[in-house]
């Protein structure tokens, strides 16, 4: 028999106990220091109650989630522990949805009565012997949250073409400078039309060699009373966005037997001949150039040809001066194939190539490719490349590159919606297609972006004609990309047919150049208020930290029930079973 005093003392001296724990360190450093308690109670009865005998069990009161066991140290009192003061088996059981705060008593106070509702003193009555019960096992009982309120949805206010127009420059100027200055953050502010306009500006760098620049915008501004937002993102350019870029438009080149599917920009005048044949560009034209010159046509011909529509008077498009630190910025040597002198390099579709240096009768040396993977050329050197690619490549010359015959990928990505072929070429100076006894007559495909600083060429241009239209002698066709700062002209060889991979929107080939220039990639041009769960700070909880913290991570000296089945048991023994855990307490 034990008196209500002492169970006091006994539940003070365990909870001094879980106090005092908090002050070791948990042997796991990934692990939080648990407390398992055992709670036993013992009733001395009246001489005129029933003797001991079959505990009948009341209805178990809904427990209250994650309630505090200790408010601090400083012996703050918290209702932390429910059961109702009384005999083991009450004269009335609770009903289902009450719940009874008792608190933990201090040295100060007095246990609660453990006696009938009569309020007879329990010490004065002669002692019986009572079952011995405790509270044992996990409960999955828990008390519903109440339903938040859904919030009605906040009104919006679109955005004017006049204004987008307006901010959209704004902004677009704003993300070339803070590149040029190399600055990740930047805040501005816009007074335009009696309006106040500001915007943070988060430039977030590729990923990787294959990745895009980003940047994204959040601009405000006030109408009546009331902070207004709107978010957009830009994306910086890689020359592999553009079907075709030219730098310095070739006087003796005309577009004629051509077509170019996708963005084209040209930094001088782009020509046109117009005859029984007409070039097709199915995108937009933008040039620095203030016109376009056509032979043989006027206003509604250039409409006809260039259906994307044209803008004149665009920033130019600075093409990168060289690329001698190539190797140090894009590549580690477990990626790279270094070649001192010129090679052929032929590719395999089972994702390697052979290379043997040009003019040698020697076997080729066969080479799985890495993912990514440069092959790149000494000073002086050339190099000959032609096959089918498998896997991520960049092939690099300071000098020239000559295209052999067809260069297209393992998998065509216009066929394989998962193809993961890349392909770039790029050479600070030239690029070459080979001439028609290398290549072969007829038709010649690319599939990839090209980027030649000086010159692309089609050697011996002036090959007679043949079935195509032009009439020319075949079509060549590059699937990708092609940049270049002047173009050889093409006919009467080849008939031209450029075509963008999409896939180039969002990737680009390991280490491809990027420009100078920023456009806006996503835009929802509507202003929202601030208050919209849109442009709110979220924080969400890792639900791992329910079971474990992050190495050496620091704990509180506060503890919360974890698990508790909230009905007494009767004890088959002195103590639970292990496996049949009680009041388990964990420190937060």
């Amino acid at each position: 028999m034990v008196s209500a005093g002492a169970v006091s003392v006994s539940l003070h001296a365990l909870l001094l106990l879980a106090i005092r724990l908090l002050s070791f360190e948990s042997r796991t450093p990934g692990s939080a220091p648990e407390l398992r308690l055992y709670i036993e109670s013992i009733d001395s009865g009246d001489a005129d109650r029933e003797p001991a005998g079959p505990v009948e069990r009341p209805a178990a009161p809904v427990a209250k989630p994650r309630e505090e066991v200790l408010a601090s140290r400083a012996g703050t009192r918290s209702p932390v522990i429910e059961s109702s003061s009384g005999a083991v088996t009450p004269a009335v059981p609770p009903k289902p949805d009450e719940t009874r705060d008792v608190s933990i008593p201090s040295a100060g106070d007095s246990a609660p009565d453990p006696g009938p509702s009569s309020g007879s003193d329990q010490r004065d009555s002669p002692a019986a012997e009572a079952a011995v019960v405790t509270t044992v096992g996990p409960s999955e009982r828990e008390e519903p949250a109440p339903a938040e309120a859904a919030k009605p949805p906040q009104p919006v206010v679109p955005i004017g073409e006049a204004q987008e127009s307006v901010l959209a420059h704004w902004i677009l100027k704003a993300a070339q400078s803070l590149q040029e200055a190399n600055q990740t953050h930047a805040r501005l502010s816009l007074e335009h039309k009696g309006r106040r306009y500001s915007a943070f500006l988060e430039r977030r760098p590729a990923a990787d060699e294959m990745g895009i620049d980003r940047l994204r915008v959040e601009i405000s501004t006030e109408q009546n009373g009331k902070r207004l937002l709107t978010l957009l993102e830009l994306k910086r350019l890689a020359f592999s966005h553009f079907t075709q870029l030219v730098d310095d438009w070739d006087q003796e080149d005309l577009l004629h037997g051509d077509v170019i599917v996708g963005r084209f920009h040209s930094n001088s005048v782009v020509r046109l001949r117009l005859d029984r044949i007409a070039p097709q560009v199915l995108g937009k034209l933008t040039t620095a150039a203030s016109q376009v010159d056509l032979e043989n046509g006027g206003p509604r011909a250039l409409r006809r040809i260039f259906r994307g529509g044209i803008e004149t008077n665009t920033p130019r498009i600075s093409l990168p001066a060289d690329f001698r630190s190539f190797v140090e910025d894009h590549a580690d040597r477990s990626k790279m194939r270094t070649f001192e002198r010129s090679a052929r390099v032929t590719f395999y579709s089972d994702g390697s190539y052979g290379s043997r240096e040009l003019g040698s009768t020697t076997a080729e040396e066969r080479r799985t490719m890495s993912a990514p993977h440069y092959i790149v050329a000494g000073r002086g050197a050339t190099l000959a490349v032609h096959g089918a690619v498998k896997g991520a490549v960049v092939v690099y010359s300071p000098e020239r590159i000559v295209i052999e015959g067809n260069l297209v990928y393992a998998h065509d990505p216009r066929s394989d919606a998962g193809a993961e072929d890349y392909l770039g070429l790029i050479s600070s100076k030239d690029v070459e297609i080979a001439p028609p006894n290398v290549t072969g007559p007829g038709d010649l495909e690319i599939q990839g972006a090209i980027y030649a600083k000086r010159r692309f060429i089609v050697s011996d241009d002036s090959v007679p004609g043949g079935p195509t239209t032009c009439p020319c002698g075949g079509t060549l066709s590059i699937h990708g990309s092609l940049t270049a700062g002047s173009l050889s002209p093409t006919e009467p060889r080849y008939a031209t047919r450029y075509e963008f991979d999409e896939r180039f929107e969002r990737v680009r080939p390991p280490g491809f150049p990027v420009t100078n220039r920023y456009e806006v990639d996503t835009w929802d041009p509507e202003w929202r208020e601030a208050e919209d769960d849109r442009y709110a700070t979220r924080y969400e909880f890792d639900e791992r930290f329910e079971r474990v913290r992050p190495p050496g991570f620091p704990v509180t000296n506060r503890y919360e029930v974890d698990r508790w089945d909230p009905e007494w048991r009767e004890a088959e023994g002195d103590r639970p079973a292990e496996a049949a855990e009680g009041v388990r307490l964990s420190s937060q």
